[in-house]
């Protein structure tokens, strides 16, 4: 009889952690509405989290709505400016992005890696857009 009721518990310990495997792919699946919050208010970091808003619009997985309240989810973006010289840029403003997806309940269910860009010939010296293309080229990678 113990054993049985080792097995149970067992099963339901499987079930519980399926079921908050589906909600997390639920919350994010594809068609879902997406509000996206910048969490610096920076003139350079809004203005990398408005071309993020664009980029996710043109890429149509998600739609990105302008009311939190509308979402399934919120994309919680932290941008970080800094100017001047350094090993990788001759001077101009580099950027670093970390995003995280939240739920309703604002639970953090996915955190991104931190990308960075510096101006270069590369990206056109503009490291915000190149930035936000670097992350965005990430959640496609993530949701295909």
């Amino acid at each position: 009889m113990a054993g049985f009721k080792r097995l149970i518990l067992c099963l339901l310990g499987i079930l519980i952690s399926v079921a908050g495997f589906s909600q997390k792919n639920e919350l994010t699946q594809k068609g879902n509405k997406v509000y996206v919050e910048g969490v610096s208010k920076n003139e350079n970091s809004m203005e990398a989290v408005k071309a993020l808003r664009q980029e996710l619009n043109e890429w149509g997985y998600w739609q990105v709505v302008n009311e939190k309240s509308n979402s399934n989810f919120t994309l919680k973006v932290d941008v970080k400016t800094s100017e001047g010289i350094t090993l990788t840029s001759w001077g101009g403003t580099s950027y670093t992005m970390v995003g995280q997806i939240v739920d309703k309940n604002d639970s953090v269910t996915w955190e991104s890696s931190q990308y960075k860009s510096s101006p270069n010939g590369t990206n056109g010296f503009n490291s915000g857009r190149a930035v936000v293309n670097k992350f965005v080229k990430a959640l496609k990678k993530k949701y295909k």
